[in-house]
């Protein structure tokens, strides 16, 4: 956890979504959607500095059907996300077209290159 050190740590928000759509092609449109809603997001909130999202692409039968990760700069720039225009619309889009949601957020801990991320 962030004690206050002179460094900001980088908060990683992931989302993910079950939709209410009644055929994958229903699914399919609010996916879709949403997509489009969080791709905008991406040059409006200050303090954003990656989003990747998509559908499942795996069928599995506790599978989600869309999920979204993103990275703040900082613990500050999640928390002002949160009322941030663009998420309450999200939220406001969203809302109506799930029927669960899961969240999880985490601070990136500084380490040290392993051995795959070596050249």
């Amino acid at each position: 956890m962030n004690t206050g050190t002179a460094h900001p740590v980088p908060v990683v928000h992931v989302v993910s979504w079950r939709l209410n759509g009644d055929r994958g092609e229903d699914k399919a449109r609010q996916a879709g959607e949403i997509l489009a809603a969080l791709e905008a997001t991406r040059s409006q909130v200050q303090g954003l500095l990656r989003l990747e999202a998509g559908p499942n692409v795996v069928d599995a039968a506790e599978a989600w059907d869309l999920a979204a990760v993103m990275v703040f700069e900082s613990r500050a720039a999640l928390d002002a996300y949160q009322a941030h225009p663009a998420h309450l619309a999200l939220k406001a889009l969203v809302g109506p077209m799930r029927s669960a949601r899961g969240q999880i957020d985490f601070e990136l801990t500084p380490r040290a290159p392993g051995p795959a991320e070596h050249p």
